[in-house]
């Protein structure tokens, strides 16, 4: 990635996470029965066969950001009853992580969770980890007004309800794309690295600033030196 630094992450004062696949490991394989549940519940709402409803997924997720969006768009979806349905998944998975809690810890700094999914699904995944108590607010799909991430819309809301400076703040997502919005607004970024397919970045990255292989390890790096490098 490049070499650009908005400021070092040690000098912000605020830091925005994203929930899944980046406080906790992609490893836990989460989103992957979220993906399950939605695929489910496609196919229940529309009546369809798993693999066509699997390409309905896929297709709303690349045209509108969130398969949620594109069923709201063309389905008249009730997203409360979409987030509760593809939230039912089984948590155990996500451990305890001492070692993510010591790097909060030691972060200065408020602290927020950014999310396109639930309140209820961001809580009841920080209870796992351990980590709620450091965290001030979530912000989530429903207080962005549904709209997603990455639409630049619901950035600047989240900046507004919290009166975030972007020059301020550091964001982290496992998405790249969810990213260039809050360099965009003039926010440093960090790209939590997974291996999942679909959130690897594209050739054009100017917008990652800093690349953490490991979340915990890179905090705590941060903390010692303040360059995140």
């Amino acid at each position: 990635m490049n070499d650009y630094r908005l400021m070092r992450p040690a000098d912000a004062r605020c830091w925005i996470f994203d929930l899944d696949n980046t406080l906790y490991p992609a490893s836990c394989r989460l989103f992957d029965q979220v993906e399950r549940r939605i695929g489910e519940y496609v196919q229940q709402l529309l009546g369809l066969e798993p693999d066509a409803a699997r390409t309905l997924q896929k297709q709303y997720f690349r045209d509108h950001q969130t398969t949620l969006n594109g069923l709201m768009i063309h389905h008249g979806v009730k997203p409360e009853d979409f987030l509760e349905f593809v939230h039912q998944i089984d948590l155990t998975p996500v451990a305890l992580d001492e070692r993510l809690d010591q790097a909060l810890e030691r972060l200065p700094g408020r602290k927020l969770i950014y999310t396109n999914g639930s309140v209820r699904h961001a809580q009841n995944v920080m209870g796992r980890l351990g980590v709620a108590r450091h965290f001030e607010a979530i912000f989530d799909i429903a207080e962005a007004a549904f709209v997603p991430k990455p639409d630049i819309a619901a950035y600047r809301a989240l900046v507004a309800r919290h009166g975030i400076d972007p020059a301020q703040a550091i964001m982290l997502d496992d998405m790249p794309r969810n990213l260039a919005p809050a360099a965009e607004l003039g926010m440093t970024t960090v790209w939590v690295k997974t291996d999942v397919a679909w959130a690897q970045p594209a050739e054009q990255t100017h917008y990652i600033h800093h690349v953490a292989e490991n979340l915990a390890d890179w905090l705590h790096a941060v903390s010692k030196d303040g360059s995140g490098a």
